[in-house]
């Protein structure tokens, strides 16, 4: 067993490791393959974009009903649509945004 440097993060790694614990970045193979000159590529399934997006859109959900329900616990019960404005706007973006993920998904 020898260690070597993870092309990636250049973490010290076993060679029969089959991945880098600290990245993912694969490892088994990777030694026959840099022999043969074949270039490594790590792909991410889903782009930072969409994770974002999802990320937004959710946070606009909890906003909407935290504010929904804090706007029915007041004693003067003046109940603004906004907040299911806010949670109607999260969840269409929230469906649009999986919808995206899965087309684009390989």
């Amino acid at each position: 067993m020898a260690l070597i440097n993870c092309s990636e993060c250049s973490t010290e790694v076993s060679d029969k490791a089959e991945s880098c614990p600290k990245c993912g970045a694969p490892i088994s193979g990777a030694r026959e393959a840099i022999a043969a000159g074949a270039q490594i590529k790590t792909v991410q399934e889903t782009s930072k974009k969409f994770k974002l997006q999802t990320l937004i859109s959710v946070s606009l959900i909890i906003v909407g009903i935290v504010w929904l329900f804090t706007i029915s616990s007041e004693p003067n019960n003046e109940s603004s649509g906004i907040p299911g404005l806010l949670i109607f706007i999260g969840l269409v973006w929230y469906v649009i945004n999986r919808f995206r993920i899965w087309w684009h998904h390989k």
